[in-house]
């Protein structure tokens, strides 16, 4: 790690060498995956898509004379967790398509019937590693790297994503409009996918599309796929996929959709010059494609009353919280105006800095609410995408309605980026944030902050890939700079690669999140996955090796922290796992660290060794459990924590799920006090079906002594067209002074095809 000097601190190595000693013991005699070749255009398969000659029903069942005659993508093969010629489990898909939908079909055989399919319950945008699924990747635009994939399970719930450059970005909250149905027979089951050409974004005149189809037989926990793909990527590399041919795409036409909606809500709330009554509203969007591959929408008072809530944490970091986005809006097309750094996603999350730290030059939860998430309201905007073959474009205009001493916001964003070559992107994006906020004295103040970002990636081959990002920001005459970079390989067996970041104290994006700035952050890491012959067989590998992560001060290149974590995985066939870690930290603050209003450890220096595992049950079971605990040291006392997740579905009708974490601080600053958080959140979800459910969700948390309750119940009565209800209740607990507050919302969005 450069500018780590960690001298008279080497204690902790004999710990860290003997697990590794361990774990590297039965490395002798292991078996190699095969390995999976990139396809060449020799090597590809090809699926003819047929035109239907007459109407299809949705039905799920496939008995129409279009899907009896059409060609057939079979002799599926193993992709996970190895990779083998073929597969126990086979599956025959079939493509149509008229001039208003494509068609897919597929049949999943399975004679072990019924009561062996694994759905633990009927959500939208499901967990596909925890279901039977039968999933479809496409490439509508021709660039190998741009891919939209739709998922179905045997009771018929849907899931839509996209992703790019092979899975580095990825946005599993799109929601596109399409249909599926399904039936289940003790032979297998079967799936049959309407999706509208309107719903897609492809390349004119293109008439052979990149594809794959997936399946998950869950109770062997098997990946299957028509093309293989190597194991530690996805099919979302679409670069491993087959060739959809003889495709006909209608040409561009008039695609304008409406989705207006009209809401009531009933407010008590006792905070102060908060608002108390009923009050009605009405606004939605429009949303027009001009042409297959782009388009462009206006909303008018935007609203989020049925978006998730914020799941809450219990900070013990020196780092600012970062909490995904939940509303739809912003996360339809979000890849566009994603302007790269580090954060969730980075090399699929391996290498310690998803969840540790952020350096996001744009990120949309800083527009429509404030810094503790209470919502503001928006009053207008606009968003512009474009994508093809080599080129994409985003621009977003937002206006924030002024709300008590805040005034009015103006946001805008735009992005480009540009394909050279086989594996080379660059991008380029800017950003403004013009408003007035209030001073201590009450008087508003105008505040313009600015960001311009340039961000690159490329590959050698499809295992070693480069990235890298440059920012600058600008308020009040300050400008702050920031850099990241990564490199990183990933083949079957070794993943290895550095990640970095460069951040000075006056880089401030206010329409970004960074996790602290002022800091250069160094990330090495090593995982090496091995597949002993002697291991048992209900054991798929043992994968272990370390992670370093290291923040140094920029002007002297002192150390403020570092955590170095060697980490040891046994994966079973059914999914679950057994992960010991071994943790050693430094802690460098130059300024008091406040924990909670009652624990403040001094500036000093803090060297400490923790001990953790985490043991995950099989989650597609019908009772399912992971516990989290860790404990040891931690600055100048002491910290056990223990974190348990359970879920219970007896059916996938009703699925009950709760979480809890206790952490327990001693000795911290003063040498006498001991301090404890609980956070409880319980949570019920029951469905009539796939588009009828009703949910509750609870949260309990004494660190910031306040409760809160969710309930919420929707209706898809068409494609995309929902009435919501939402409860939500937040109370003081512990004699904490959150002020009460409860709502009441009712709301009807519809979304209408012109």
């Amino acid at each position: 790690m450069s500018n780590v000097s960690l001298r008279g601190e080497s204690r902790w190595l004999p710990a860290v060498s003997l697990l590794a000693a361990l774990l590297l013991a039965p490395s002798r005699g292991h078996a190699q995956p095969i390995t999976v070749p990139e396809p060449t255009d020799a090597t590809r398969r090809h699926l003819v898509a047929r035109r239907a000659t007459a109407r299809l029903e949705i039905d799920g069942r496939l008995d129409e004379r279009d899907w009896r005659t059409a060609p057939v993508a079979g002799d599926f093969v193993q992709a996970r967790p190895d990779f083998i010629p073929s597969t126990r489990y086979p599956t025959e898909v079939r493509v149509l398509f008229d001039d208003e939908n494509l068609y897919v079909g597929a049949f999943n055989r399975d004679s072990a019937g019924l009561s062996t399919l694994r759905m633990p319950d009927l959500r939208r945008d499901f967990e596909p590693p925890e279901n039977d699924v039968f999933g479809i990747t496409m490439g509508p635009l021709g660039d190998h790297r741009t891919v939209l994939q739709f998922s179905t399970t045997p009771l018929g719930s849907q899931a839509d994503v996209q992703a790019f450059d092979g899975g580095d970005a990825f946005n599993f909250n799109w929601d596109a409009l399409w249909r599926v149905r399904t039936t289940r027979s003790d032979s297998g089951w079967t799936a049959e996918f309407s999706i509208p050409w309107r719903s897609l974004r492809y390349a004119p005149g293109l008439t052979s599309w990149d594809i794959n189809f997936v399946r998950n037989t869950r109770r062997v926990a098997q990946w299957s796929a028509w093309m293989p793909y190597p194991r530690q990527l996805s099919s979302w590399r679409i670069t491993y996929g087959g060739v959809l041919d003889s495709l006909q795409p209608p040409p561009p036409r008039t695609n304008i959709r409406v989705r207006p909606y009209v809401l009531g809500q009933r407010i008590t709330d006792r905070t102060a010059k908060a608002f108390n009554g009923s009050l009605g509203d009405v606004g939605g969007e429009v949303i027009w494609a001009p042409t297959a591959n782009s388009l462009l929408e206006g909303t008018i008072n935007t609203d989020f009353a049925q978006a998730d809530v914020d799941r809450q944490v219990v900070n013990l970091t020196r780092f600012s919280v970062f909490l995904p986005e939940r509303r739809q809006f912003f996360l339809e097309n979000a890849d566009l105006l994603n302007a790269g750094g580090l954060g969730a996603g980075t090399i699929g999350g391996i290498g310690g800095v998803s969840g540790r730290y952020f350096v996001q030059p744009f990120f949309t939860r800083r527009i429509g609410l404030g810094d503790d998430g209470t919502p503001q309201p928006i009053d207008a905007g606009m968003r512009y995408a474009f994508r093809s073959g080599r080129t994409t474009a985003g621009a977003l205009a937002m206006r924030q309605a002024a709300l008590g001493a805040q005034g009015a916001t103006t946001f805008g964003v735009v992005r480009g980026s540009q394909f050279f070559g086989r594996a080379t992107r660059l991008g380029a994006t800017a950003a403004l944030r013009d408003g007035t906020v209030a001073g201590p004295d009450g008087i508003l103040t105008d505040r313009r902050n600015t960001m311009v970002a340039f961000d690159a990636l490329t590959r050698i081959g499809e295992l070693t890939q480069f990235t890298g990002m440059v920012s600058a920001s600008t308020e009040n005459g300050r400008t702050g700079l920031a850099a990241t970079y990564g490199i990183n390989r990933n083949t079957a067996t070794l993943l290895t690669g550095v990640l970095g970041a460069v951040v000075s104290k006056d880089y401030n994006p206010q329409m970004g999140f960074v996790s602290r700035p002022d800091v250069v952050m160094t990330n090495p890491f090593v995982t090496w996955t091995l597949q002993p012959k002697r291991l048992p067989k209900s054991v798929v590998w043992l994968r272990h090796g370390p992670n370093a992560i290291a923040f140094n001060d920029p002007q002297s290149g002192d150390l403020q922290e570092a955590n170095v974590t060697y980490t040891g995985e046994l994966l079973f066939r059914n999914g679950a796992t057994i992960t010991p870690a071994l943790e050693y930290n430094v802690q460098r603050p130059n300024l008091p660290v406040t924990l909670f209003p009652s624990v403040r450890i001094a500036p000093g220096q803090y060297d400490y060794t923790r001990l953790g595992i985490t043991l995950k049950s099989d989650q597609s079971a019908k009772l399912a459990a992971q516990l989290v605990a860790t404990s040891g040291a931690f600055f100048d006392g002491s910290l056990d924590r223990a974190e348990l997740t359970t879920r219970w579905s007896p059916t996938p009708y009703v699925s009950v799920r709760g979480s809890y974490e206790i952490n327990r601080l001693r000795s911290l600053g003063a040498r006498d006090s001991n301090f404890v958080t609980h956070l409880a959140g319980p949570e019920v979800r029951v469905y009539l079906n796939p588009r009828v459910q009703w949910s509750a969700f609870y949260q309990y948390n004494t660190a910031i002594e306040r409760a809160s309750l969710n309930a919420r119940f929707s209706w898809e009565f068409l494609p995309l067209s929902f009435l919501y209800v939402v409860y939500n209740d937040r109370q003081a607990v512990q004699g904490g002074n959150t002020p009460m507050a409860r709502s009441l919302i009712v709301k009807l969005s519809w979304l209408g095809q012109l």
